[in-house]
């Protein structure tokens, strides 16, 4: 199958989920879910723990198959009009990144070198000026500024977590996906961390798609424009956040 390739614009669909269901062997994981995610979105992923949200994300570029045996996937999810099945994964992956707090952990048996090489298939010393603003943004670029820092900071068994999750911010940032999928993993940014983080991702809006897993409501409710609500893997509610809150006071 050829892929079609898409430009969108403000509310065009992006992603849509159709009667989505899946299950792990026995266990039903994720029942009947039906939405769509615009271009330009930033969307809310919010739910209790064990609530979905990680199945759901993992769903879109066929993870849950490479952590479990016997996944069985009903429905349908789209990305950009065609059946996530029928498209090649690694093209899949390089249109919609995925991160979660696992990629902290890996990260301690990795240098910085090999991160960047593996990930961006770039040497340290390759780094573009595009690159380095991205990670001026994020107050990593003095870790790169040279080749004496660059040694100095090539083990990352030295960086602090907020610091590998900023590193793993721009290696998502640097793929230049269409779409983004923090799962979980900015609820470990410390307050002043975050909020020059959130300034980022709002300002990344206008060439692509944000969504935002939870479990914190208050972390990200003043940047996304949209909310989904998930609980015990149905989705209880989908759509604005003014909405949500009149509805579902927490």
């Amino acid at each position: 199958m050829e892929n079609q390739i898409i430009n969108y614009s403000d509310n065009e669909k992006i992603i849509e989920l159709c009667n989505f269901g899946m299950d792990i062997g026995e266990h039903s994981i994720l029942k009947d879910i039906s939405l769509d995610i615009s271009f330009n979105d930033i969307v809310l992923l919010y739910g209790p723990r064990n609530s979905g949200k990680s199945s759901l994300l993992r769903s879109f570029v066929h993870l849950n198959e490479e952590l479990y045996n016997d996944v069985k996937g009903k429905g349908g999810i789209f990305f950009e009009g065609n059946n996530v099945n029928e498209l090649d994964r690694k093209y899949l992956r390089s249109q919609i990144t995925y991160v979660d707090p696992t990629f902290v952990e890996n990260l301690n048996i990795l240098t910085l070198s090999e991160v960047i090489n593996l990930s961006l298939g770039l040497k340290l010393k390759d780094i573009s000026k595009e690159h380095f603003d991205i990670l001026e943004k994020l107050g990593l670029s003095k870790k790169f500024s040279d080749l004496d820092n660059l040694k100095v900071h090539n083990s990352l068994k030295s960086w602090s977590i907020g610091e590998k999750i900023l590193l793993i911010t721009f290696i998502s940032l640097a793929r230049n996906p269409k779409v983004f999928m923090f799962d979980s993993i900015l609820d470990h940014l410390d307050d002043f961390l975050l909020k020059d983080v959130k300034e980022i991702l709002y300002d990344m809006k206008k060439d692509r798609t944000l969504i935002i897993s939870t479990r914190n409501l208050n972390l990200f409710s003043d940047i996304a424009n949209k909310i989904i609500f998930i609980e015990n893997g149905q989705i209880q509610y989908n759509g604005t956040m003014d909405s949500f809150m009149m509805n579902f006071p927490r």
